[in-house]
């Protein structure tokens, strides 16, 4: 047997040695990777419009009464998207009709359409805001179950169980982010919780650690999101603002890390090229 074929058999057989070390089961592949950051994204879109409408109805003094809430809010709605429709007849609520898609209904640079319906539970130290969404929509997506947002002088607890239809399929999600503000008003929230969802492909969930996000992106500016995908990897997700439009989201947990870049209406281009 000569040198070279015995190099050649020393080589394979260290290359089994390490193959059969190494278990390649929990690598994320790029097509698996690609996915996640679809997924991410089009959850990231429902929340976004979710999001938009808790900001627009928290517009609101702590310590307040009800009436006087209702009469913050509906001033704020009527301010700030007069396109909308405001009904405040039934007591304790307000009603948000943004109209049709061909409406043309925006609210911080997004398109609003359907209808919200907000109340308050008003507490000492705390507000409770229930919001009903019916068939509301940015044109991606399209929102219809419950949120409620606890809103204390520090922070906000949102808990939403929810059914979205996207362009291709229906989730069901949960989620349960605190959310506090930073900076003024529309500069965004830094968010700790969890969101999980469920679609065709499976079920996900994410762990939101620590990230900095505003209503009009569907994914973070800054930050780590740990998602574990339905074959039960896990990813890693890094955020970085490239521009007023673009975020760049760095995954690593695949055979080799990836970069996307994510505009606010969620289009995903490949970063690494």
């Amino acid at each position: 047997m000569t040198t070279k074929t015995l190099r050649g058999l020393a080589m394979g057989t260290l290359g089994l040695s390490l193959a059969a070390g190494c278990d390649l089961g929990d690598r994320v592949t790029g097509q698996e990777m690609r996915q996640a950051m679809e997924e991410i994204v089009l959850t990231g879109d429902a929340q976004s419009l979710e999001d938009g409408v808790v900001e627009l109805t928290t517009s609101f003094t702590i310590g307040d009464g009800v009436e006087s809430i209702i009469s913050e809010v509906r001033a704020f709605a009527e301010s700030q998207v007069p396109c909308s429709t405001v009904d405040a007849t039934d007591p304790g609520s307000v009603s948000i009709d943004f109209g049709l898609l061909e409406d043309a209904c925006t609210y911080r640079g997004k398109t609003y359409a359907g209808v919200v319906t907000v109340s308050w539970e008003v507490g000492a130290d705390e507000v409770v805001v229930t919001h009903d969404y019916e068939g509301l929509t940015n044109g991606r997506v399209t929102l219809d179950g419950e949120a409620t947002v606890t809103w204390s002088r520090e922070s906000r607890r949102v808990r939403t169980d929810l059914a979205f239809q996207g362009e291709a399929a229906d989730i069901e999600v949960e989620s349960d982010r605190t959310q506090t503000l930073i900076g003024g008003f529309g500069d965004g929230v830094r968010v700790v919780g969890t969101r999980d969802w469920t679609g065709p492909s499976g079920s996900w969930a994410l762990d939101i650690d620590d990230v900095e996000l505003r209503a009009v992106d569907p994914v973070p500016q800054a930050g780590t999101y740990t998602l574990t995908t339905p074959a039960d990897k896990t990813l890693t997700l890094s955020f970085a603002r490239v521009d007023e439009d673009t975020i760049e989201v760095s995954m690593a947990g695949g055979f080799r890390d990836r970069v996307f870049l994510v505009t606010a209406a969620g289009q995903i281009s490949d970063g690494d090229d």
